[in-house]
């Protein structure tokens, strides 16, 4: 009886050459670290090396493991459990595997592989694989052995005993069929000779010698494929690695499930340049998909119907039922599924976002922005990679935009299905989607239709509910045209004013105030002097009223030349305010120094020689030329400005004419138009569907100009109301809208600024984040480097000193960088149990010689080292410490006891010191941004300690002062945050 034989070659052809490439390949690793509930997956491509290692802290295998279902074909955990299966807490997970075949895609990523297993209660195992041997043309796949060993507590493992044997094995097996193959095999198995494989699984973050569960495959060397792969095709677009394993778990869409398997891959340029490709931030968050402009959401059933929500620019929820027509009472093969997708609109005019958010996510739309499927949480490949439009949106978009409103790229979102509820969704084996089968065009026809029923509802011209679309598009292209317009306007005058600045400053620096004086004083003394030569002492008496009324008047317009006059309604940029306060103080300087002494100068001499001539005389024609002038003066100033108010009510009046005119031509052409189309259209032998789109379409034309009328008319009126304004008391409190314009402005500047002190603060944690991530990397060296140092300095005693002094101080500088661990948090996804004994542990560690050298006692109570409460340790402990260190401070000038207690009482924690308390009339202004009362303190500790604790639903307040304790601050706990 015949029967079938595996070659050798099969092994080849299901592995690499089936798989999609190593993106997919790295997926799939990715996927069986799932299925053996492994809570972390990383991946390390160490470039400057040449090797790559992925590893995962699951079940791990024992050798039957290995040997009867990792080295058989075709097994998978679905079909075959493990011998060493665990009692895993919590819900059991769906099997991700199916054909047993995943494992193989390794040989994509590089020619050999190094694997190291261990299952818990089992000595590790571990096995060398060339993939080349499986290229041999005749070898049946019982012909070749594969070397597998088991290694004891602390052993490290012999990669060149088992290349040997892969080679001998090799030999005896290649024919004239297989030239340059055994070279090829020998040339890669020797560069185990020249690998540390230890300090490469270093720098993968695990120990081999301490490897206590889990599964790692290290790959020596790797494909040129892999570093091409890290590599964007456009400056816009995100590399095929990125788009294959960036969302393996669905985390941007709200209420989504935590993942099971948390996934790293990270990019070893050199040894202090390493890079995280696949951090949660730069896939959507959630806070991106809640900000997007649209969002579907609901959920299909058996049938194919869609029961959900559309929300249109961020309104309120519509219910939006829909029917699959093509189902007829029939159950989907496909099977019910849920989708919740947002979208973002194609210009940003036209979005609620603003400018800068919107830049930001355009950018990660076009790296990673399409629909996004979930089987179980773990996506399925390729979809939701950009350059695969799996529902034909861009190719329907081309042929009609009008009727299809949705672009791929503008799109983000996540369709979930289940192994259970959608089991004929196979995926294909080279995992590039799902087989074309009657439930996959079932399932892409369901969605098809209702994107295209949306756009037809919501989005197309005549749509039953377009108006809401239309009403939210013109709104936002009206403020975006308006705050362009303003923003063009404000900087204008600002440009403007700071100009005037500058000249004034100009001129002060200049003395062109003091010159001006001297040439008005040389005036004065002339004409004085020329009166006294007049015969007629009324002549002279007249000439000297002239001179004064001219250098007055040159004094006033020196004084008006000085005034730089801030813009109206509008708010100053914080270096405008600061060169506006120095204008004010420098003007103020120049009018008391120079103008004022002047004025009285002129004023005392012409005085003296009035009287010289005649002083009766002289005294009426002073007065009575001021007055005049100063009566002239103001009737044409006031004047001026009467005919410019004038003037532009007239302009303004004028205008609003003809916008309304222009309304009314607009609408009377659409309605016109309409009548005569409709008058036009036989209706008899239309269909429904047709006459209800006609309809609907004429109605929509007229009813969306007119409300384009209304909405600019009505916009144009609101302007003019608002130019009322309120009076209380005299004219002069009179609040104008540009008052109130340039109030919010202020505002708006002021959150401004404090958004650049708050990015400060942002990259100086990125930086300590930075530090911190590069000491880890170097401070393992080291910690490598005095373990060997050690069996030295044990051998040698010369060299014990040494060691012994490099070792306390490198513990010393261990030990701080361990106080950093509580504060990242980005370790702590979600809130953790924090222990009372563990804070003081970490506040002896940070503030046991500080205290020592002020005297200071550190008073714990035993509700506070009992205390048990779920928080950010990233939120809570630089609160503390920051309190501690406030306390320190301030009590090292304190001649009194020294003492810091802390409490613990339900709900708050109290942090005291017995010292002097907080001034009265501080006790607010410690919060705020800024304020300290330290010398060159920055003012940012107890702010940012009341905004850290809010985020996260929690708070900080001074409690009343108590007459025996300085100042005590209760954090107060969010609400069930006890353990």
């Amino acid at each position: 009886m015949a029967e079938f034989k595996t070659s050798a070659r099969a092994v080849d052809m299901l592995g690499r050459q089936q798989i999609a490439g190593i993106p997919s390949a790295i997926s799939e690793l990715f996927k069986n670290a799932h299925d053996a509930y492994a809570e972390r997956a990383e991946a390390d491509f160490i470039r400057f090396k040449d090797a790559f290692v992925i590893r995962d802290d699951g079940d791990g295998m024992s050798r039957q493991d290995f040997e009867g279902r990792w080295l058989t074909l075709g097994t998978s955990f679905k079909s075959a459990q493990s011998s060493t299966v665990q009692a895993h807490p919590g819900p059991k997970r769906a099997i991700l595997g199916e054909k047993g075949i995943g494992r193989l895609a390794i040989a994509a990523i590089g020619p050999q592989t190094l694997v190291i297993t261990k299952a818990r209660g089992h000595r590790r195992v571990v096995s060398l694989i060339h993939w080349g041997v499986f290229e041999l043309s005749h070898a049946d796949l019982s012909q070749l052995a594969v070397p597998v060993e088991e290694l004891s507590e602390g052993e490290s493992p012999d990669v060149q005993s088992m290349g040997s044997r892969i080679l001998s094995n090799l030999r005896e097996l290649v024919t004239v069929d297989d030239e340059g193959l055994y070279e090829r095999i020998e040339k890669d198995i020797a560069r185990w000779s020249k690998t540390d494989i230890v300090e490469i699984a270093r720098m993968a973050g695990f120990d081999l010698a301490t490897f206590d569960a889990g599964t790692a495959f290290i790959i020596l060397p790797t494909s040129p494929d892999l570093e091409a792969d890290l590599e964007p095709p456009t400056p816009k677009e995100a590399a095929p690695l990125l788009r294959t394993l960036i969302g393996f778990a669905n985390t941007m869409t709200p209420g989504h499930s935590a993942p099971e398997l948390r996934t790293v891959f990270r990019d070893h340029h050199a040894p202090d340049n390493i890079r995280d490709l696949i951090d949660e931030q730069e896939f959507f968050t959630v806070e991106e998909f809640l900000n997007a402009d649209h969002h579907f959401q609901g959920q299909f059933d058996e049938y194919g119907q869609f029961t959900g929500t559309v929300s249109i620019f961020g309104g309120d929820p519509i219910p939006f039922p829909l029917a699959w027509p093509a189902a007829r009472g029939v159950k989907t093969q496909c099977g019910p599924f849920k989708l919740n997708l947002a979208y973002i609109q194609g210009r940003a005019k036209q979005s609620r976002l603003d400018p800068n958010d919107y830049f930001l996510i355009i950018e990660k739309l076009d790296r990673y922005g399409g629909l996004y499927i979930y089987r179980d949480g773990i996506r399925v490949l390729p979809y939701g990679d950009s350059r695969f439009d799996w529902l034909d949106v861009e190719l329907r978009r081309t042929k009609s935009a009008s009727d299809h409103f949705f672009s791929y790229r503008r799109m983000f979102g996540a369709v979930e299905i289940s192994r259970e509820a959608n089991s004929l969704l196979r995926e294909k084996a080279g995992r590039e989607g799902f087989a074309t089968n009657e439930a996959y065009r079932q399932f892409r026809a369901i969605l098809q239709n209702f994107l295209l029923q949306v756009a037809a509802e919501f989005f197309r011209e005549g749509g039953a509910q377009a108006e809401i679309y239309e009403e939210g598009r013109l709104a936002n292209e009206r403020m975006e045209k308006a705050r362009r317009a303003r923003s063009k306007q404000v900087r204008v005058r600002r440009s403007e004013y700071s100009a005037a600045l500058d000249k004034f400053f100009d001129a002060v620096d200049t003395h062109a105030p003091e010159a001006r004086v001297q040439e008005i004083r040389a005036g004065i003394l002339a004409a004085i002097e020329t009166a006294k030569r007049d015969d007629s002492a009324a002549a002279g008496a007249d000439r000297l009223v002239r001179a004064e009324l001219a250098a007055r008047t040159q004094l006033r317009e020196l004084t008006s030349d000085l005034q730089v006059k801030r813009p109206r309604g509008v708010a100053l940029s914080a270096d405008l305010s600061r060169r506006s306060v120095a204008y004010e103080a420098a003007r103020s300087e120049v009018l008391s120094s120079v103008v004022e002494p002047a004025e009285r100068e002129i004023e005392s001499v012409l005085g003296e020689a009035g009287l010289a001539l005649d002083a009766a005389l002289h005294r009426r024609l002073r007065l009575d030329q001021a007055i005049g002038q100063a009566v002239s003066e103001s009737r044409t100033i006031a004047g001026q400005a009467r005919q410019d108010l004038s003037g532009r009510a007239n302009a303004v009046a004028s205008q609003a004419k003809d916008v309304a005119r222009d309304a009314h031509r607009a609408l009377e052409d659409v309605a016109v138009g309409v009548l005569q189309e409709a008058s036009a259209t036989d209706v008899s032998s239309m269909n429904d569907n047709a006459f209800t789109l006609l309809r609907n379409s004429l109605e929509g034309r007229v009813r969306s100009m007119a409300a384009a009328q209304v909405e600019e008319l009505n916009a144009i009126s609101e302007q003019l109301r608002a130019v009322a304004w309120s009076s209380e008391g005299d004219g002069n409190d009179r609040i104008s809208l540009l008052d109130q314009v340039e109030q919010l402005e202020a505002r708006v500047e002021a959150l401004t600024d404090r958004a650049a002190q708050d990015f400060e603060l942002v990259q100086i944690g990125m930086a300590v984040n930075i530090v911190t991530h590069e000491f880890e990397n170097s401070i393992k060296s080291v910690r490598d480097n005095l373990r060997r140092l050690r069996s030295w300095a044990q051998q040698n005693a010369g060299l014990r000193p040494l060691y012994t002094d490099l070792r306390v101080s490198f513990d010393h500088l261990d030990g701080y960088l361990k106080l950093f661990t509580p504060l990242h948090r980005r370790l702590y996804r979600e809130p953790v149990e924090i222990r009372g004994v563990d804070v003081q542990r970490y506040l002896h560690d940070v503030f046991e010689k500080r205290l020592l050298d002020q005297g200071i006692t550190l008073s714990i109570s035993e509700a506070f080292e009992g205390m048990r409460i779920r928080m950010y340790p990233s939120t809570l402990y630089p609160v503390i410490v920051n309190l501690i260190d406030n306390a320190i401070y301030w009590l090292s000038r304190y001649t009194g006891d020294r003492v810091i207690y802390l409490d613990k009482k339900p709900g708050v924690i109290t942090v005291t010191d017995s010292g002097t308390g907080i001034s009265l009339g501080d006790e607010e202004a410690v919060f705020e941004q800024g304020f300290s009362r330290k010398p060159a303190g920055s003012g940012y500790g107890l702010f940012v300690a009341r905004e850290v604790l809010r985020r996260d639903g929690a708070d900080i307040t001074l409690a009343a002062p108590v007459a025996d304790r300085g100042a005590r601050f209760e954090i107060v706990l969010p609400d069930e945050s006890e353990v």
